[in-house]
């Protein structure tokens, strides 16, 4: 709902759903891409990404979460803005 408020793109509406998939079921990357392509793909790996680190101190979570969420928009901003909705 966030992100068809956001006015985002319909692969982005799509990756927010499919975004824990990957983790909490059988379903693989390369099955999100056969069904909904690569650009999909692309979104749900790099929200993906960004939950995936385990950290000493919340300050270490802090500033990697920052690092990751600089990183990711660098390649695509809808990354950043699927996770945090």
């Amino acid at each position: 709902y966030i992100l068809a408020e956001l006015q985002l793109d319909v692969l982005s509406i799509v990756a927010g759903l499919l975004h824990d998939v990957v983790e909490d079921t059988d379903v693989t990357f390369d099955e999100i891409e056969e069904l909904f392509g690569a650009k999909t793909r692309f979104l749900v790996a790099g929200v993906t990404k960004l939950g995936k680190i385990e950290y000493k101190s919340k300050e270490d979570r802090h500033a990697e979460n920052l690092r990751r969420m600089f990183l990711a928009m660098a390649q695509d901003v809808r990354v950043i803005m699927i996770k945090l909705a």
